[in-house]
């Protein structure tokens, strides 16, 4: 048949993150210093901040600084729990890899500081609520907490342990920027995540790369709750403001409770950092920060990024809008566009390969026209084509479609009752090698269509076009 791609497909998978465990990162260097111009230092530490626009951060949410636990549990038993390693510094106390010794399941375990709940006993409160209130927020992209307890004076929270555990900012300063496609969509999956916590009734107040572990297979997992508080106790007098000062939305220097508003701003931080490994505000004087981030435009990316989707400073623009009105209604909104993000900046080819991982079928082609052959029960085989086009009206489509055999008029009545039964698909006449043939075809918009969807699609037009050929020809010819 004319016009089949003969080139192979490349159809290797990316190598995936290197596996680690749940921690929080070091000192940020330099990322990427050969290629990324060189920032001024940032306040890059969480902080309760009191709104005096002179006035340096005050102490750490944590507690006071330099009240680290410097007394390791590595090894010890507490509660169900063996500690095997410490992995990470939370903002309240250390991360512990751990085993449930019940259960036999790793887990991650959060101790407290015991000085701190001996110097500061309203900060056990706000450890148990962060407990208590994710733990009912179960999404794929949200760290689960499972427990918690009290043990020989140690307070701790068991949550879900994250194989890989490398934070997204460990990500950046190990490898540089990220390209689009990969930026967009962990970005989309924690909007997601921050979508299932505001419908909660939460703000998470600390949206920030060192607060997203990637998991081993390189999705997104929203973590570091300790700043979280219910949408009306934020409405109160009396709660601090805090965040990370690089992140933190205009209004909150001013003093205005956090919202969901000022969560999707963080995200617009963290999705421009992710996207050319600079912060779009920084300073190391809190009073010049507070500044930028309330009068200053963001800092175009073109430069620093080359061809940057248009659909990109759009985001941004709405994301890192001054006022809180002018941004996103809500995290699921942001996510519906960095969705039509990936889908433009995603090649065919890249959906292709995701879309046959782990079948069983021998695929050629390239560029926007892809030939997949699959082996079906009684020896027979079927091509299936992928094919991404353009429309006149500038709709993107692609085509999923199988030759069934000739469209001979004998048949058009035969086809027609097909049609009608039909729940899946449509058959219809195409031009193939000049000669009109019947096909089983299924089209999506391009620019939505995920590999789940394209992968049901093929196989079941595999399956139902090999059957409609077989009562045409009585052959497997195509």
């Amino acid at each position: 048949m004319s016009g089949r791609p003969t080139g192979q497909a490349d159809l290797s998978r990316p190598a995936k993150p290197s596996t680690a465990v749940l921690s929080k990162p070091t000192a940020p260097r330099s990322a990427n210093p050969s290629s990324t111009p060189r920032q001024a230092p940032v306040l890059d530490e969480t902080v309760a901040y009191r709104p005096s626009l002179a006035a340096p951060p005050a102490s750490r949410a944590s507690g006071h600084p330099g009240e680290s636990q410097d007394l390791s549990l590595v090894g010890e038993i507490l509660g169900q729990y063996r500690l095997d390693a410490l992995v990470g510094q939370g903002s309240m106390g250390q991360v512990y890899r751990a085993e449930h010794l019940g259960l036999h399941r790793p887990c991650a375990i959060k101790v407290m500081n015991p000085r701190l709940v001996v110097k500061e006993p309203q900060v056990r409160e706000r450890f148990w609520a962060e407990a208590r209130a994710v733990a009912n927020l179960l999404h794929p992209h949200v760290v689960t907490i499972h427990n918690l307890g009290c043990e020989r004076g140690y307070h701790f929270i068991e949550m879900e342990y994250v194989r890989g555990g490398l934070s997204l900012r460990e990500v950046v300063i190990r490898d540089g920027a990220l390209d689009t496609l990969r930026a967009a969509d962990l970005v989309r999956q924690v909007a997601l995540a921050l979508q299932a916590a505001h419908n909660s009734g939460l703000v998470h107040r600390d949206v920030k790369p060192a607060n997203v572990l990637l998991n081993d297979q390189g999705h997104a997992k929203l973590a570091d709750f300790g700043l979280v508080r219910r949408v009306n106790e934020l409405e109160q007098t009396g709660v601090p403001v805090a965040g990370t000062p690089t992140y933190m939305a205009p209004e909150l220097f001013e003093g205005v409770p956090a919202s969901h508003r000022s969560d999707l701003y963080a995200a617009g931080v963290m999705f421009y950092y992710l996207l050319s490994a600079r912060l779009p505000f920084t300073s190391d004087q809190i009073s010049r920060l507070v500044q930028k981030h309330r009068l200053d435009p963001v800092p175009e990316l073109q430069s620093l990024v080359p061809n940057l989707p248009h659909l990109i400073p759009t985001i941004l623009d709405r994301c890192l809008a001054k006022r809180p009105e002018d941004r996103y209604e809500s995290a699921a909104e942001l996510a519906a566009d960095l969705q039509s993000v990936i889908a433009l900046a995603r090649e065919t080819e890249s959906l292709v390969r995701d879309s046959v991982d782990g079948l069983d079928c021998f695929v050629q082609g390239g560029r926007d026209l892809f030939r997949v052959l699959f082996r079906l029960p009684g020896d027979r085989l079927q091509e299936v084509y992928v094919e991404a086009t353009t429309v006149p009206s500038g709709d993107r489509l692609l085509s999923v479609f199988s030759v069934c055999g000739p469209a001979d008029p004998r048949h058009y009545e035969f086809a027609l009752r097909l049609n009608d039964q039909l729940t899946f698909g449509s058959l219809s006449i195409r031009n193939v090698q000049g000669r009109p043939m019947f096909v089983m075809n299924r089209t999506f918009s391009r620019d939505h269509v995920c590999a789940a969807d394209v992968r049901a699609a093929m196989l079941e037009i595999a399956r139902r076009s090999d059957r409609v050929e077989h009562q045409l020809t009585d052959a497997d010819l195509y």
